[in-house]
């Protein structure tokens, strides 16, 4: 495989992977010159028309999924009898990989991991797309630290189909859910059930079932209690093994209603308020990890790692204890600071909401009240106005106090997202998401880029903007051209004949049955048909079997003028066989030319008097 060229577009470079169903290969993407993972159906489900069927909707479903912890996917397609899908490229290793690497994951880690994998499966839920096949082997931890759950839509498709008499769910049984061993109807709880699994195997490196067969494996989700986490793991906390088991419960009304509210639970029970490291802005595995110098997968810091356990672990009183001790402190602090608690005299805070910080500050000063600022990006308040006071107007306090002013310092910020590549309509609903508009739309040519797709924006990818800010782009119109005449010619020919007008192949139908790479094999229409003006970039093709053995006949009847000189006269005939000369004399005026002609396959016959060409035709 490694080499080939799918539909003229993704050149195969090396094999990354193998599956119970596809084959995984690392491709470039000749049209848009990128690197792209393409995943090749094996053989028996290529067979399966039904499953064919289902894969592509499921898969052209997926593809309209945009999060940062979703595997993108680009392309679906069909080059012969191999089928594939094209997918983001994502350098890293799996989270089984991880997994059966770190016999120690810090609580923190698994959490963290868990709610990303959570935000993915939100996106996909709050889309109608259910994923049906959690596990860690769908889950890549990228070099830079990311969580990005993959096979959306193709692991639908399959359990659309079959539930354990596949081998490729055979292979995801310790993570199935009950209701999809019993063939029961799949919802959003699958997923939440197998999330959890996942979550039980970070928190305890066991699964919770084990058995010599998977249908005895698939037997024990359905009947079984899942075992405690704690009896593997004792610094789980109460909160989060509760957490856990609700979302591993047999019965699916007993779960979490929704893959967030698990998410929040998580949150909450795990809380984060163990670490003495300030909680990171997002939920990435970055938060926990960094890149090897020499390596590129992440690992976990060791020394973060023996510390959050080492807390993990302590008994609850001596937590209690370390809170109340914190609390007194700052209470004390607080007392003699914040203001002068002994003074007999009383001011009254004035409302300085609304103004600016400057004068808030002068007006507060006046009264012998001290002023702390903090900064907060507000797309409703104008830059350098308060938005917030504590305590707030009208509070009675001691002189010297502390008043905490929130003060807006503008619009947040955005990266610009990369539109090239996309269509309008796509352009539209990325802008939309992220509070950003469209702007003026113009028309650019470029023969190397799809038609009706971006070319150019402004400002580029990568620039720094606030919300409501346009986008101006440029949409490829490419000038039409004319489909080359191909019928007649072998795939192999036509190919050919379509590259070197920078077109492709589309869809290739049979007419009578006849293979794609069958060598009688070719092409008996096309659309648009041969001579045609289009500024689409594919043309679909329909084959059939080249006849050998049909001969046609057939008789060219020309009379010459009686008036002028003798003419010279040519008769030709092109058939399946090639070029033929079946007549070639010099004839007086008024001289009547009766010839019979015979040919093989496709045949066209031409008559040429003096080197014109005064009949063209087929038999």
């Amino acid at each position: 495989m490694t080499g080939k060229i799918l539909d003229s577009r993704y050149e195969i470079i090396k094999k990354i992977g193998s599956g119970g169903m596809a084959d995984v290969y690392m491709a470039k993407d000749i049209l848009l010159d990128r690197i792209v993972a393409v995943k090749i159906l094996h053989s028996n489900f290529a067979e399966d028309n039904d499953f064919i069927v289902r894969f592509r909707h499921e898969a052209q479903s997926a593809g309209k999924l945009t999060h940062p912890n979703i595997v993108g996917i680009y392309d679906v397609g069909c080059d012969g009898d191999i089928h594939y899908i094209v997918m983001e490229y994502v350098e890293g290793e799996t989270l089984k990989q991880y997994i059966q690497s770190h016999p120690n994951i810090p609580i923190d880690t698994a959490v963290r991991i868990a709610i990303s994998i959570g935000n993915a499966l939100e996106e996909a839920h709050a889309n109608g797309i259910i994923h049906c096949d959690i596990k860690p082997h769908n889950i890549l931890l990228t070099t830079n630290g990311k969580v990005k759950v993959t096979d959306f839509g193709i692991a639908r498709a399959i359990n659309s189909s079959t539930v354990i008499d596949k081998q490729s769910i055979l292979g995801s049984v310790h993570y199935l859910s009950p209701e999809q061993a019993a063939g029961d109807k799949i919802t959003a709880k699958t997923d939440i059930y197998s999330l959890g699994i996942v979550l039980y195997e970070m928190l305890t490196h066991h699964l919770p079932f084990e058995g010599e067969t998977a249908v005895s494996i698939a037997l024990q989700h359905m009947q079984g209690d899942i075992p405690r986490p704690t009896k593997y793991n004792p610094a789980i906390s109460p909160m989060l093994e509760e957490c856990l088991l609700t979302a591993l419960q047999r019965d699916p009304d007993k779960r979490y209603d929704s893959v967030s509210d698990f998410i929040s639970e998580l949150k909450i029970a795990q809380g984060f308020t163990t670490s003495i490291y300030n909680k990171p802005a997002s939920h990435d595995f970055t938060a926990l990890t960094r890149p090897l110098p020499t390596k590129q997968k992440p690992i976990v810091l060791e020394k973060d790692g023996k510390v959050a356990t080492f807390i993990a672990n302590l008994p609850q009183k001596y937590i209690w204890i370390a809170m109340v001790a914190l609390f007194a402190i700052c209470f004390a602090w607080a007392f003699f600071t914040f203001g002068n608690f002994w003074s007999a005299e009383n001011i009254s805070v004035p409302n300085v909401v609304g103004k600016p910080v400057e004068v808030a500050e002068t007006s507060l000063k006046k009264l012998n009240l001290k002023v702390s600022v903090d900064e907060i990006a507000s797309d409703d308040v104008p830059s350098g106005q308060v938005i917030s006071q504590t305590p707030p107007a009208g509070t009675n306090v001691k002189a010297q106090r502390i008043i905490h002013l929130t003060v807006s310092k503008g619009g947040s910020t955005m990266l610009i997202p990369d539109l090239k590549g996309l269509t309008l309509e796509q352009a539209k609903e990325r802008l939309d998401k992220m509070g950003l508009s469209l702007g003026a739309v113009e028309n650019g040519n470029d023969p190397d880029k799809p038609s009706d797709v971006i070319i150019s924006q402004s400002p580029d990818s990568g620039a720094k903007a606030t919300k409501g800010t346009r986008i101006n782009i440029v949409i490829n119109m490419r000038q039409k051209v004319s489909v080359p005449n191909l019928t007649g010619m072998s795939l192999s020919d036509a190919r050919n004949s379509l590259l070197s007008m920078k077109l492709s192949v589309g869809t290739i139908t049979s007419s009578d049955g006849t293979a794609a790479d069958a060598p009688n094999a070719v092409v008996v229409s096309q659309d648009p048909a041969g001579g045609e003006q289009t500024n689409f970039n594919v043309v679909n093709l329909t084959i059939g079997s080249k006849s050998k053995s049909q001969k046609k006949n057939g008789t060219v009847n020309i009379t010459i003028p009686k008036e002028g000189n003798a003419r010279q006269v040519e008769i030709y005939v092109t058939d399946d066989t090639g070029k033929h000369t079946v007549y070639n004399a010099k004839v007086n005026a008024g001289s009547t030319i009766n010839k019979d002609v015979s040919g093989v396959g496709n045949v066209r016959v031409q008559v040429v008097i003096d080197g014109s060409v005064v009949q063209d035709r087929e038999l």
